[in-house]
């Protein structure tokens, strides 16, 4: 049996598609799995204030230190789904506005959200959910400029 032209075109094609959504799929569980690191340790340092403290910038108070770090585990949850696509446009910032909606969430984007957008500078998905959180921050009425 001889394959025409076109039909050899679409078998490639099909081939071809089916080893990018096999790379997408692999890029989605290595973010997963990075993510469940970042989540675990953030759940030990913040149900081990002691260890925490160790860790907690030179100005500031451990059980502080601890609030933010709950904040950020927040934050780690939402930007995951964020990259998965689960959570984005309308619904990104909806979220993004809760999160800003309590204090210690604002806390968090004060101190670390420059930091944040320092450490995301290549990655525009990371820059897109820095700019719904940030946006939401100023949106609020009890913000303060930040240095995003």
């Amino acid at each position: 049996m001889k394959l025409s032209t076109p039909a050899i075109l679409a078998v490639a094609a099909v081939g071809a598609l089916h080893l990018v959504q096999r790379e997408r799929h692999q890029r989605q569980q290595n973010e997963v799995a990075v993510a469940q690191i970042q989540m675990d340790r953030l759940t030990h340092l913040t149900s081990h204030p002691d260890l925490a403290a160790s860790w907690a910038p030179a100005d500031m108070d451990a059980k502080e230190y601890v609030k933010l770090l709950d904040a950020n585990h927040q934050l780690c949850a939402l930007s995951l789904r964020h990259k998965l696509g689960i959570t984005r446009g309308r619904r990104l910032h909806f979220v993004a506005e809760w999160i800003m909606d309590h204090e210690v969430g604002r806390r968090y984007w004060e101190r670390f959200g420059s930091l944040r957008a320092e450490e995301t500078k290549d990655d525009s998905d990371a820059a897109e959910f820095n700019e719904a959180m940030n946006d939401a921050y100023m949106a609020h009425p009890e913000a303060k400029p930040v240095g995003v």
